[in-house]
């Protein structure tokens, strides 16, 4: 292992049990001896926390320079950011656009043109590559993504609550806008928490929810408003930018007193909504915290978008968006189970009904 991948191990073994993040340890450990990655360009474009240094520990190993962008468009920890030399992560020069690889969030680098391709880590940044000639490895279309989108969403978001002073939500009414995976997290945790909840959705989805989640389509004007007014807090989770935008009576929720919270990467509630009216200014709720996924749920995540790179070096791969190898899957599955703290938990992720 390199001195800086052996560094980022040391700081972050101080930081979290081994049992936390099983898929990343192993992954650093195999690529140490083959390095995979040995000399090539990456561009990792990841929210930037504490719990992230363990992915770039994975890709030093397997050789890889690694960069981060030169200005990131999603909140970040400044402090790690400052920090970032020290783990020999280096940061792209502004126009830099010589990369082998680029391990995107959100579609933020889609402009750019790597040698290899990209990986997406994001179910709304796939839109922005529906033009780019280039394979795209998307992540969110895996299972493993289950595993942070619903366990490790619904989990911070409450965590994140409890941190602005809600920690007492039970008898609460909360009104999750989106039936994702996202909005299954949400959903599950809120009911263990003793939440009413209603779920609202474009798509009539009533026949996936547990008998005690009400449902309301978005589409019928009358019956969401009387929702949103109803409600003690009102979380988006759709995945859309501006996916509420002709949806909300805005002058009505203004100055109504329900809390307002989005959980996608974009802003879901649209102009008409100013930013100050949504806790964290419309950025996702948990990215006030200092892991705003704890590690344990989107350690799996970070390793499968790491092996997505290897994936690219494939020869004569299509020019479209990919989904992961089951293989590559079920390896990094199989060390959750075996040495993760949240093995207990997969069985949640795999329900249709949470």
């Amino acid at each position: 292992m390199n001195e800086y991948a052996q560094k980022i191990k040391d700081t972050l073994t101080a930081r979290y049990r081994d049992e936390e993040w099983p898929a990343l340890l192993r992954q650093t450990d195999e690529w140490s001896v083959t390095r995979p990655l040995e000399g090539l360009r990456i561009l990792d474009a990841t929210p930037l926390y504490s719990n992230t240094l363990g992915k770039f520990m994975a890709l030093l190993a397997a050789g890889a320079e690694v960069y981060v962008p030169w200005r990131y468009q999603l909140p970040l920890d400044q402090s790690v950011l400052d920090r970032l030399g020290e783990y020999g992560v280096k940061r792209a020069r502004r126009g830099d656009d010589n990369f082998d690889i680029v391990l995107d969030c959100s579609g933020q680098c889609a402009q750019l043109h790597p040698t290899l391709g990209f990986c997406e880590l994001t179910r709304s940044g796939v839109s922005r590559y529906e033009r780019v000639h280039s394979p795209v490895f998307i992540v969110d279309s895996s299972r493993i993504k289950r595993i942070e989108a619903v366990l490790g969403t619904g989990e911070s978001f409450f965590r994140a609550l409890s941190q602005l002073g809600h920690s007492d939500v039970e008898g609460r009414r909360l009104l999750v806008v989106g039936y994702g995976k996202v909005g299954h997290g949400i959903t599950y945790y809120a009911r263990k928490n003793g939440m009413k909840v209603t779920v609202a959705d474009e798509i009539d989805k009533s026949g996936e929810l547990p008998g005690d989640v009400a449902f309301v389509n978005t589409g019928d004007p009358e019956a969401f408003r009387e929702a949103v007014l109803h409600s003690w807090c009102v979380v988006t989770a759709t995945g859309k930018i501006s996916a509420l935008r002709h949806k909300l009576d805005a002058p009505a929720v203004i100055e109504s007193p329900v809390l307002l919270a989005n959980m996608g990467v974009e802003d879901e509630y649209g102009s008409a909504i100013p930013n100050h009216r949504v806790l964290n200014n419309k950025h996702p709720l948990n990215f006030i915290l200092d892991d705003p996924t704890s590690m344990r749920f989107i350690d799996a995540t970070m390793a499968l978008h790491n092996a997505c790179a290897l994936e690219l070096l494939i020869q004569d791969l299509p020019h479209r968006a990919l989904s992961p190898s089951p293989d590559i899957e079920k390896h990094i599955l199989d060390t959750v189970r075996e040495k993760g703290i949240i093995s207990s938990d997969l069985e949640v992720v795999n329900s249709e009904a949470l």
